[in-house]
């Protein structure tokens, strides 16, 4: 189990985000909606988390540029659904 903890992170760090669908972390206190648009990202997912959204993007979005607008992070929606065990993703 503890192998499984120091991993998951790790594999979500080192994998680059290749665009289409990908997992945008948002502080909650944050306006999820003015933030998206500010960043020129599109929710794809009918529920939100408190802190992940399920997002589209291009390829050629700059990471630092979604920073900036408040996004802390963004995953590559593959990797996450590999993870939560989802094979036709």
């Amino acid at each position: 189990m503890l192998t499984s903890l120091l991993i998951a992170p790790a594999m979500l760090v080192s994998s680059p985000y290749r665009g289409g669908p990908g997992l945008a972390v948002i502080p909650p206190w944050a306006n999820i909606d003015q933030t998206l648009a500010n960043a020129g990202l599109r929710e794809i997912a009918p529920y939100r988390a408190p802190f992940g959204i399920l997002v589209e993007a291009s390829a050629h979005t700059d990471l630092s540029e979604l920073r900036a607008n408040g996004v802390w992070t963004l995953f590559d929606g593959t990797l996450i659904a590999s993870i939560c065990g989802v094979e036709n993703a």
